[in-house]
């Protein structure tokens, strides 16, 4: 240990950092490189410094810590508001859900979560410190992008829930939307950062790339949600027929896991674009840094991969909802490692060893890279504070007054012996803190504005239920069917057979050994199913149920068809809907039709699904039916075609 003068001040005692080889003011961490100056066993390397984050002071790299990873900014106190907005997020979306009021959760869903952030930006000073046009174009690419490719994949994806009774994941499906959609959808989300990188921002900093990045991923999501779940609006102000535990996992998913995820990976990629090594060392370290932010960069695909396999892979809801919070849980984390790598190893402010307020542990330490007392970056605050603390530090009590500290007001600040500058009394202006009121203010009053906003578009947009008035409204006149031959499928060993539709229909059929499958692609869409199942001692209500529950795990029972029969056999029919949940679908509701009877042991099974579509006096057969499902009205051609063997001929 040495003493040493910085900068023409009372000399401080210094000491040799062991990770950098230079002598720096005594304290906890090194103010050039941030390591431990006392490093204990377990600390790890001196690079990575696991113990204690670059921006949250004494909390270790690997603690989920939502407010710290994703408002670096924020010193902890200021971030404490900003906890609670994060739970008031929580509570409206579980609160609306609770009303059932679909349009008020949907403007939580979509925009809580990025009017919380816009609030943080506020608060980290960046409509200061950043150009207000890079800010702008992250945030109108976002947008656009977001409601662009919604329009052009989410109908797809959302039809594409109409599969076949125990068909599996085929294997175009998987690529598609398991694999090259949320793909695509990650490289979009993350075209703002790149977008404004290129237009030369005057400054880089990790974190103002962390804040556009993600600015531009929460664009693209509130953007993308909002229209994924719009057709939800014209169904009614309430939505009085939902299954209560849906809605609360599209609350969830929609509002917490699905903006966290695109955040946390949105801002990591910004980060990793502004990332700018000091010249000093630009070869220390760089094979890891560089190797790590592969890894980080195939991470984010890894997850966003992971989203679209659960998506499609039929689980019940509230799994799917565990998958997505996991996979929220390691977007933050690797957040929050990438942040730490990038303050530790950035290039930083000049270092001019003059006393300075750390807005962190609200010492007096010497302007370094890195707070001897505490070991938060000096860059994990914003420019304006650190613009602010410089032109007006800390001074001890009996010294000439050069700035602005003495004025009236100034906080008294004692330095303990063996910290970084002389002990004694400082005197330094007051430090700022968030209160809860700002922030939980501008969020309550602007949910609030929009919320009410989308409840009344929903109450003007929704259509009111149809009433057959017969005469004079009975729908379209009985008309003449024309008389066709189907073609029909036999079972390889005989045991039934039933007729399909012919070629040249708006069908595309697939046959197998037990049945055929007939995907409908005109109109709303959907497919057609008629096919055999050893009946294994079950009865057709047992089967019919267990068909549901395995390819719609959620799925709730509408009503139970009166007198169903299959090939003339009484048995059992049900319809149920389902509402498939995925963060690259947009809102569906699907309905599913099964009829099932039993004979001789086999079950014959006719299966149709597809979107919800209301019958009415201008859509569907003309009568009254609750059916509302298109394909409803081709299933009964099929239905008693069906034909067991030894069945007399018809």
């Amino acid at each position: 240990m040495s003493t040493g003068a910085a900068a023409g001040h009372e000399a401080v005692p210094t000491i040799c950092c062991p990770a950098c080889d230079t002598d720096v003011p005594v304290g906890t961490f090194c103010g050039r490189c941030g390591a431990h100056l006392t490093p204990e066993r377990g600390d790890g390397p001196g690079w990575l410094r696991v113990w204690n984050h670059a921006a949250a002071p004494g909390e270790h790299v690997l603690r989920p810590s939502l407010a710290s990873s994703l408002l670096p900014h924020l010193p902890q106190r200021s971030r404490t508001p900003f906890r609670a907005g994060l739970v008031a997020v929580l509570l409206a979306l579980v609160g609306f859900t609770l009303l059932k009021l679909p349009a008020a959760m949907i403007a939580v869903a979509a925009l809580g979560g990025p009017l919380l952030f816009l609030i943080y930006l506020r608060e980290a000073d960046a409509f200061r410190d950043l150009p207000a046009r890079l800010l702008l174009f992250a945030g109108l690419i976002g947008v656009g992008l977001g409601v662009v490719w919604v329009l052009l994949t989410g109908e797809a994806v959302a039809r594409s829930y109409g599969i076949p009774l125990e068909a599996g994941i085929a294997g175009t499906r998987l690529v598609r939307q398991g694999i090259a959609i949320p793909l695509a959808s990650t490289l979009l989300m993350l075209v703002s950062a790149a977008v404004a990188r290129l237009l030369r921002p005057p400054t880089r900093e990790s974190l103002d790339g962390f804040m556009i990045g993600a600015l531009g991923a929460l664009a693209f999501t509130a953007a993308a949600t909002l229209t994924r779940l719009a057709p939800q609006l014209p169904a009614g102000v309430v939505a009085r027929t939902r299954p209560l535990g849906g809605l609360l996992v599209e609350a969830v998913l929609r509002g917490v896991a699905v903006p966290m995820t695109a955040a946390a990976l949105g801002g990591l990629i910004g980060a990793a674009v502004w990332f700018t090594r000091p010249a000093t060392t630009s070869d220390r370290h760089r094979w890891i840094v560089r190797a790590l932010s592969a890894l980080f960069a195939l991470t984010v695909l890894a997850v966003y991969a992971v989203v679209g396999l659960t998506d499609i892979a039929g689980l019940p809801q509230l799994q799917q909802l565990g998958v997505h919070l996991a996979v929220t849980l390691l977007a933050v984390l690797v957040l929050r490692i990438g942040l730490h790598l990038a303050l530790l190893h950035e290039a930083h402010d000049p270092i001019t060893g003059e006393p300075l307020l750390c807005p962190h542990c609200e010492q007096v330490v010497p302007d370094m890279a890195f707070c001897p007392a505490c070991g938060v970056a000096t860059r994990a605050s914003s420019r304006s504070s650190r613009r602010a603390r410089r032109l007006s530090r800390p001074v001890r009590d009996g010294a000439t007054p050069k700035d602005a500290s003495t004025a009236p007001g100034a906080e008294r600040l004692t330095v303990r012996p063996g910290y970084a500058v002389p002990p004694g009394t400082y005197r330094a202006p007051a430090m700022h803190r968030t209160s809860y009121a700002r922030p939980l203010g501008t969020w309550c009053a602007g949910i609030a504005v929009l919320a009410a906003s989308l409840v009344g578009i929903s109450a003007l947009v929704t259509q009111l239920p149809v009433r057959y008035e017969c005469p004079p409204k009975c729908g379209r006149p009985p008309i003449g069917a024309t008389v066709t031959t189907n073609p029909r499928f036999t079972a390889p060993g005989g045991e039934f057979s039933v007729s399909y539709p012919a070629e040249g229909s708006p069908y595309e059929i697939t046959t197998y050994d037990n049945g055929v499958t007939a995907k409908y692609v005109a109109g709303d869409t959907g497919t057609l199913q008629l096919f055999s199942q050893p009946a294994e001692n079950r009865t057709p209500q047992e089967i019919a149920t267990a068909l549901i529950k395995k390819t719609f795990p959620d799925a709730r029972i509408a009503y139970k068809i009166p007198n169903a029969m299959v090939g003339y056999q009484p048995g059992y029919g049900v319809v149920a809907d389902s509402w498939p949940q995925g963060t690259n679908s947009s809102y569906t509701q699907m309905r599913v039709m099964v009829l099932v009877a039993v004979k001789d042991g086999l079950a014959l099974i006719a299966y149709a699904v597809g979107p919800y579509h209301e019958f009415g006096p201008n859509f569907g057969p003309g009568p009254p039916s609750g059916a509302n499902l298109e394909l409803a009205q081709d299933l009964g051609k099929y239905v008693n075609s069906f034909a067991w063997r030894g069945d007399p001929p018809r």
